[in-house]
């Protein structure tokens, strides 16, 4: 009997992933592609659809070449991406224009004056989710009075993995955990007309497609698409959960009171709960997760290994040269030099709102900007080094103390996952352990497991974590570091707090992106 695997898709903000598994979780082969983004003007971001889906073809041939499967080995596949932004097709199923991406700051002046008019506060309350300038419902609003002839010509839109299905399967669809935390009434996790009312874009509830239980999206692959990707025809494809969840679900994060940060170009902090909750107020998202009868309470950074990405192309270019030129890794060595700094990085502290639409977590403010304080003529750019990487150890720190929610251990997914430094932080921070799930591409794993349930290879999201998720290593807590890291974040906030106003005196005056 052929061996089965699984083929998960992971259309991210950064890189486009394909990776495939055993029916145990295991990684077998990858491959992936940069997802190249559009600045037509200073603070927008996009991407052209069919950029990404010829990326996703890509790496979905390369992937099926390096494990030299047969095609009826693939028993399904698993798609999930981004989350947010505004993927629009017109009746044909074809792009409407770019798609405004999640990180995209185009709507910051809309989304200031929906909470000054007190309309973000009433959207709040229903959707258990604080509007910003991510939201879909408000880059329609956008839309509608800059762009209202896109919008004349839309008949559908999507989000990230939506599109990626839509080419695969011909099947215009979105599922729950995309659509809760924009379009729905959070206590009873249904779509709310209401919400679409306060926005002023009623006139495009047509265009938002239903929204089922991710394990209930699936459809057979198209025949033609097979052919281009060397898969079975009518291979079953089943859609979600998006990034976000589909990490925590990757890394075992699927049952109330569990924890999960995802560290990847955003960071997101997230707690599993059984019903929403809404204090902090006006404050993060609540959605729905893949398992029926569990939500996500979660704090979404705008930034989390972007700031570590964007010093070591600043500050360390030469040896970022020379790494690429020999093969070696850049990470390693970086963190071997954040490493031999002491804690508190000599009274260095980093800020990390590195993204030009702000800050969206644990605050909501368009005007936030990533920043170093403390700097004297004593400090390196080492010293710079270590404060970005406590810098992100903080906001991490920050959102779960917002949150309140206590956190008896926390599984790490995305792009900083692999590095010990930051695990080791985290788990002194929050007093508690810090989990690595074996494997690396979280996402994906997460898509295929939702997958394996949608066909009935696993009776439930808890035997498919029982069988497809592993841990790797634990890092226990310091004694003693969490008191150390919470006089730290006091000066953090502290110093926060004091910049709001010149931030936003900065931003009346048109002074930064």
């Amino acid at each position: 009997m052929c061996a089965a695997y699984l083929l998960g898709i992971d259309a991210g903000t950064t890189v486009i992933k394909s990776t495939l598994f055993d029916l145990e979780g295991r990684e077998m082969a990858g491959a992936a592609h940069d997802s190249s983004f559009l600045t037509p003007h200073p603070g927008w971001a996009e991407s052209d659809m069919h950029t990404v889906w010829q990326a996703v073809k890509d790496t979905v041939r390369q992937t099926l070449a390096r494990a030299a499967v047969a095609p009826e080995q693939v028993v399904a596949i698993g798609v999930t991406g981004q989350g947010d932004g505004t993927w629009l097709i017109d009746r044909a199923g074809k792009p409407v224009r770019p798609a405004i991406l999640w990180s995209d700051g185009r709507t910051a002046e809309l989304v200031q004056e929906f909470w000054r008019s007190g309309v973000g506060r009433e959207v709040f309350q229903i959707t258990g989710t604080a509007l910003n300038t991510c939201n879909q419902a408000v880059h329609l609003r956008w839309l509608q009075e800059h762009e209202p002839d896109t919008l004349n010509r839309t008949a559908a839109v999507l989000r990230a993995k939506d599109w990626i299905f839509l080419c695969l399967t011909g099947v215009v669809s979105t599922d729950a955990t995309d659509a809760s935390h924009t379009y729905f009434a959070v206590r009873t996790q249904t779509p709310d007309a209401r919400i679409l009312s306060l926005l002023g874009v009623e006139a495009w509830q047509h265009a938002i497609p239903p929204a089922p239980r991710p394990a209930e999206l699936k459809a057979p692959l198209l025949a033609s698409v097979a052919v281009e990707l060397g898969l079975r025809a009518g291979a079953p494809v089943v859609a979600g959960p998006f990034d976000v969840a589909a990490s925590a679900l990757g890394v075992g994060a699927a049952l109330p009171g569990d924890a999960c940060s995802v560290l990847g170009t955003a960071g997101v902090h997230q707690v599993m709960v059984d019903t929403p909750v809404f204090e902090p107020a006006d404050i993060g998202y609540n959605m729905c997760h893949a398992p029926q009868g569990v939500m996500i309470r979660l704090l979404p950074t705008m930034t989390s290994t972007q700031n570590l990405q964007w010093f070591a192309r600043e500050f360390y270019a030469p040896e970022w040269a020379a790494a690429h030129e020999s093969g070696a890794n850049i990470w390693d060595a970086l963190e071997r030099i954040a490493a031999e700094e002491p804690f508190g990085a000599r009274g260095v502290l980093y800020h990390p709102y590195l993204d030009p639409a702000g800050e969206r977590a644990p605050f909501i403010s368009s005007a936030a900007r990533a920043q170093f304080s403390g700097l004297s003529a004593y400090h390196t750019r080492a010293t710079l080094l270590r404060a970005v990487y406590e810098g992100v150890a903080l906001s991490v720190l920050d959102c779960y103390e917002t949150m309140g929610a206590p956190v008896t251990a926390l599984r790490l997914a995305g792009g900083g996952a692999r590095s010990p430094l930051w695990a080791q932080m985290l788990a002194d921070a929050l007093a508690a352990p810090v989990i690595v799930a074996e494997g690396a591409e979280y996402g994906a794993r997460g898509a295929v497991m939702n997958a394996a349930v949608a066909m009935g290879l696993y009776a439930s999201y808890a035997e498919a974590v029982a069988h497809m998720v592993r841990p790797a290593r634990t890092y226990e807590p310091a004694p003693g570091n969490r008191q150390r890291y919470l006089t730290l974040l006091e000066l953090y906030r502290a110093e926060r707090e004091a910049m709001m106003q010149v931030w936003e005196l900065r931003q009346v005056r048109g002074t930064h992106l």
